[in-house]
């Protein structure tokens, strides 16, 4: 009987394991032979604060479907790859626009990039991905591309489309520094001195763009 229970136990638990959707794109073996993998990671919305604890709380905000971490060592550098699938490709642009920071690069990677020295930031369609490196270096900025446009290409779909916001200014301004908030805690990370004119409203997107001479916000209510 205790065998049949245990048999049980490993069929439930296997069922209940979240499973990592066909069509993700990920990085892997095939793509980097060279590479020493460590097991991916897969979180959905509701599993993601077991990897990053209070921050989930900011991509459940914008709307997050599927996350999927892995690991590896390529040329002598570690490198960490989180995949984010949000809900949509407007939800994909808002948690980019929040966490980029002083992009050193843009790279011709997809419309929406920012390169530093320990990290590039991808948002593709309904993707937002960050590849972290340890080291900072030239090659892992090379790796990091190499990594992105492999993962780039497997994306399909339109993404965030900013002159539905602010037509009146040049997409290639407003994707350099346009935050788009859809809620408090977007606001807090991504221009915290705006909270207070939306301190009692959630139902709504805002881009918000400066430009070299005074803020412009536009607002769409949701």
């Amino acid at each position: 009987m205790s065998r049949i229970l245990t048999l049980i136990f490993i069929f439930v638990s296997l069922a209940s394991y979240p499973q990592i959707p066909g069509d993700f794109p990920e990085i892997g073996n095939n793509d980097l032979p060279e590479a020493k993998f460590q097991p991916p990671r897969h979180f959905t919305g509701e599993s993601l604060f077991g990897y990053m604890n209070g921050g989930a709380e900011l991509y459940r905000e914008y709307g997050i479907s599927d996350a999927v971490i892995t690991e590896f060592d390529l040329g002598g550098g570690h490198y960490k790859c989180e995949v984010f699938k949000m809900t949509g490709p407007e939800e994909a642009y808002g948690i980019f626009s929040v966490s980029r920071f002083k992009c050193l690069a843009m790279p011709d990677l997809a419309e929406f990039t920012c390169q530093t020295s320990y990290q590039l930031q991808i948002c593709k369609g309904s993707y937002y991905i960050n590849i972290i490196n340890r080291s900072g270096t030239s090659a892992d900025s090379v790796n990091s591309v190499r990594v992105g446009k492999i993962l780039t290409a497997r994306i399909t779909g339109p993404s965030a489309d900013l002159s539905l916001f602010n037509p009146d200014v040049r997409p290639d301004d407003l994707k350099r520094s346009a935050v788009l908030a859809k809620g408090k805690l977007g606001l807090m990370n991504g221009s915290p001195l705006w909270e207070d004119y939306f301190r009692n409203s959630d139902r709504y997107y805002t881009l918000i763009y400066t430009s070299s001479d005074k803020p412009m916000i536009s607002v769409r209510v949701r």
